[in-house]
């Protein structure tokens, strides 16, 4: 079946006569949720959707997109969205050619999560529900948020695609909230994943550890702020990469911006030369990754900095034209109902060559924080918020802090990180929002950082 359509839509990406660029996609989703608060089940969805989308450009005008639900005469379609574009006034764009993928990538799952029957989804998630919930007293509120999704994808372009792409993603997300007197603390955790249900099963010591965390909060005192050596733990510098620098390397924005590139210039030094941070979304098995975008262009790795020198940023076929620069495979949309834009994929800081003993040795008292909660970047300025952290004191772990705030200027903290683990860890969990299009998969990676006098908020003393 799934052949038979790619013949359809390799004839209607022929109907162009005038130079235009077109692309059509065509999707088959399927998703289940469900949702348990304080232990009750309050919300179960399944739902299907089947739909596309044309976008076209035209050499002597702009951008058309159209998206539709259903398949039906998607040559009346493609037709229609031709002749619409002609008559947009005259704009100054283009696209890169060439490089469309072609070929069928069936997703390959342990344990299909479309075969589940959903009896066996709502008995494990209450199981978690019940642990999260605990029955003790301070735990005010608990939460399991379950969701997985299949999508069938269709590609077909002009510069050659013509791909189909399995699509699976499954993700759990626990939360606990602590409550004593006025002080309230949350914990949260989960699991992700480009696989099969077997990502969510055996995870009730995650969901004890999620609670006891909530309540360990409570007595955990706020950091007193101030100026210390700090080391991110993998989640948090691998989310604060991908933050701070990943969308600044993000082509669609950079190429309208010239101060902007003047930053982000190619062959800037940023850091100590043991720095190297990547996108590839050809990596193996994870959120981000895909043998092509939603342009028909194969995923690849690029080098955003390498030997701590910025060497690529992410584009799509219009923004690599606009900056005569190479295609990188980053043009991604959430759903058939939407334009691709630039977006990351997976994007992490690869391991260096300190062990974790080495990184943390060095410290006579710093800071270890750990995980994200939340956060914001105004161009290279930056805050994070550690989900919690622990004092660090002549090189050993002590006890826990929370309201563990990082903030300050991109590259000049950049230029303080001087060691990097050997302990690499992708973290799927989660996803990207940029513009309209929120909860991308994407995932973030990275080993042990360690960063010199970084400005940490808390607790002011005195």
């Amino acid at each position: 079946m799934e052949e038979m359509l790619l013949e359809t839509l390799e004839k209607m990406v022929k109907i162009p006569q005038e130079g235009e660029y077109l692309e059509i996609r065509l999707d088959r989703e399927v998703i289940t949720s469900v949702g348990f608060q304080n232990g009750d089940l309050q919300r179960l969805r399944e739902d299907s959707a089947l739909g596309g989308s044309i976008r076209v450009l035209h050499p002597k005008s702009g951008w058309s997109f159209f998206s539709f639900n259903g398949w039906s005469d998607l040559e009346g379609k493609v037709r229609e969205v031709l002749r619409g574009v002609k008559l947009l006034p005259d704009a100054s764009s283009g696209v890169v050619h060439g490089d469309g993928l072609q070929g069928v990538f069936p997703a390959s799952l342990i344990r299909d999560f479309r075969e589940i029957p959903i009896k066996e989804k709502i008995t494990l998630l209450s199981r978690y529900a019940d642990i999260l919930n605990g029955k003790h007293e301070e735990i005010v509120n608990s939460s399991v948020e379950y969701r997985d999704m299949f999508r069938g994808s269709h590609i077909a372009t002009t510069e050659g695609a013509l791909v189909y792409r399995e699509i699976p993603d499954i993700q759990l997300h626990f939360s606990a909230v602590a409550r004593r007197g006025e002080n309230i603390e949350v914990a949260f955790d989960g699991a992700a994943g480009k696989a099969g249900f077997e990502t969510v099963e055996g995870l009730e010591e995650l969901a004890s550890e999620v609670r006891e965390r909530s309540m360990q909060l409570l007595d955990a005192p706020s950091i007193e702020g101030g100026v210390f050596d700090c080391i991110l733990d993998p989640i948090l510098a691998g989310v604060f990469i991908h933050e701070a620098f990943g969308h600044l390397s993000e082509a669609d924005f950079l190429y309208r911006n010239p101060n902007l590139q003047k930053i982000m210039a190619l062959g800037k030094e940023v850091s100590a030369s043991f720095l190297n941070v990547v996108d590839d979304g050809s990596e193996a098995d994870l959120r981000g990754s895909t043998p092509c975008d939603d342009e028909g262009t194969p995923g690849k790795r690029t080098y955003l900095i390498k030997d701590g020198v910025i060497s690529g940023r992410l584009h799509s076929r219009e923004t690599a034209f606009q900056m005569y620069e190479e295609l990188t495979g980053n043009a991604r949309a959430i759903s058939y109902k939407y334009s691709p834009i630039v977006r990351m994929t997976n994007t992490g800081i690869l391991p260096g060559s300190a062990s974790r003993e080495e990184v943390f040795k060095d410290i006579e008292k710093g800071v270890y924080a750990v995980r994200y909660l939340g956060g914001n970047t105004a161009l290279e300025l930056f805050t994070f918020s550690a989900a919690y952290g622990y004092i660090i004191e002549n090189g050993k772990i002590g006890g826990m802090v929370k309201n563990v705030i990082l903030s300050g200027n991109l590259f000049e903290t950049l230029k303080k990180i001087d060691a990097v683990a050997d302990d690499f860890y992708w973290n799927q969990l989660g996803g990207c929002g940029k513009g309209e299009q929120a909860g991308l998969p994407t995932s973030t990676g990275s080993p042990h950082v360690r960063v010199r006098d970084v400005l940490i908020g808390g607790q002011q003393s005195g």
